[in-house]
């Protein structure tokens, strides 16, 4: 069941309930049904990353948007565009794959990353859960397909794969996986409306949305929803600040930008050091402390700090030298007495000035505003 989150823009509904695949396929209308009306917003959405969360491969590499993804030349070394049924990803940050049976592939060179020019990373193999390969089944449909029903190892699976615990209408994120099952708005627009409340927060967290996830430094992928809870924003809808038929990546307009955003709130809030005239809001409130596929360790005057591959949605920075981003474990970040997470001077400021330490990052962060 794909659910909406509670309060800030998200509505508790559940639109997908378990039952029988066909009659589920029935309330479907397939994301084509939408291009007819909505042409300008199907082509913007067909050039975002949603479209391509799993695609299937019919004995060819998988194929992504001119002037998007560079794409994925080919599958882990051992296989052939043959043997892979499914890619999971390849648009932004990396690709997963999947077997002749369903299975996802894992182990050592199982997961292509893209290339990442501000990491500075070429392309590159990685491991995928552990070293020893394996295979594991693919459960992930609810958030990468539309109409996903869960069946389990018993069945049924979708093209008949069993390594496919489940059955999807379209593979990838797709119209009604956000606007729910419209086949009858196509067949009566005005009087049936397909749901326009938000939905992201059903994908873009990872389990208690109490909780920020983390790991080796950096913040898990897909916990948007979490960093907004514990930010000053946590009152505000995603579609504040992002078209959601947009892509963030590719220069494709995804986040409307500081002007729309940030300066419509923020209006009293200057930079007062020439110096930082014309550096973005994002820069320093939202620096790259996510990992998805990569990250680096960008070492300044009294050490090091952990860089990853995308921005965080935290927003507020502490420049109290003493507190500590993440938990002692590590697993999670750190929040106040009142749920409050914040960005530490390293992440904010001394991935860019790394001839600089934390002493100096705290005087300078003050005089910044």
């Amino acid at each position: 069941m794909r659910g909406y989150f509670v309060g800030f823009g998200f509505i508790i509904a559940s639109w997908l309930m378990c039952g029988s695949t066909v009659a589920i396929a029935q309330n479907y209308s397939g994301s084509e049904s939408c291009q007819g009306c909505h042409q300008e917003i199907y082509e913007q959405y067909q050039k975002s990353g949603h479209p391509y969360k799993i695609q299937a491969v019919k004995g060819a590499p998988p194929s992504y948007p001119p002037g998007t993804s560079p794409g994925v030349p080919h599958p882990p070394h051992d296989e052939d565009w043959k043997t892979i049924s499914y890619v999971i990803g390849g648009f932004g940050w990396k690709a997963r794959f999947m077997d002749q049976e369903g299975y996802i592939l894992t182990g050592e060179n199982r997961q292509y990353n893209l290339p990442n020019s501000n990491l500075g990373k070429d392309a590159h193999w990685v491991a995928y859960e552990g070293s020893e390969l394996s295979r594991k089944p693919y459960t992930c449909g609810d958030c990468h397909t539309t109409g996903w029903v869960a069946t389990g190892a018993d069945g049924p699976h979708q093209d008949g794969l069993p390594g496919i615990h489940g059955t999807w209408v379209e593979p990838g994120v797709t119209c009604e996986a956000c606007h729910g099952a419209s086949a009858a708005h196509v067949a009566s627009p005005k009087e049936f409306k397909p749901t326009t409340e938000e939905n992201c927060g059903s994908c873009h967290s990872r389990g208690d949305p109490n909780q920020i996830d983390a790991k080796g430094g950096l913040i898990r992928h897909h916990e948007q929803y979490e960093d907004l809870l514990a930010s000053p924003h946590k009152a505000l809808a995603c579609g504040t600040c992002h078209d959601p038929h947009k892509s963030t990546v590719y220069q494709a307009g995804g986040y409307l930008g500081d002007d729309k955003t940030c300066k419509s709130c923020h209006q009293n809030v200057e930079i007062k050091l020439a110096a930082k005239a014309d550096v973005a809001c994002q820069t320093c409130h939202m620096p790259h402390a996510v990992k998805s596929a990569t990250s680096i360790t960008v070492t300044f005057a009294e050490g090091s700090v952990q860089k990853g591959d995308l921005r965080t949605h935290i927003h507020r920075i502490s420049t109290d030298p003493d507190w500590k981003m993440f938990t002692d474990d590590g697993n999670f970040v750190r929040v106040d007495e009142e749920g409050k997470a914040y960005l530490t001077l390293d992440h904010a400021c001394l991935t860019c000035h790394v001839d600089k330490d934390r002493k100096w990052a705290q005087t300078y962060a003050k005089k910044v505003h």
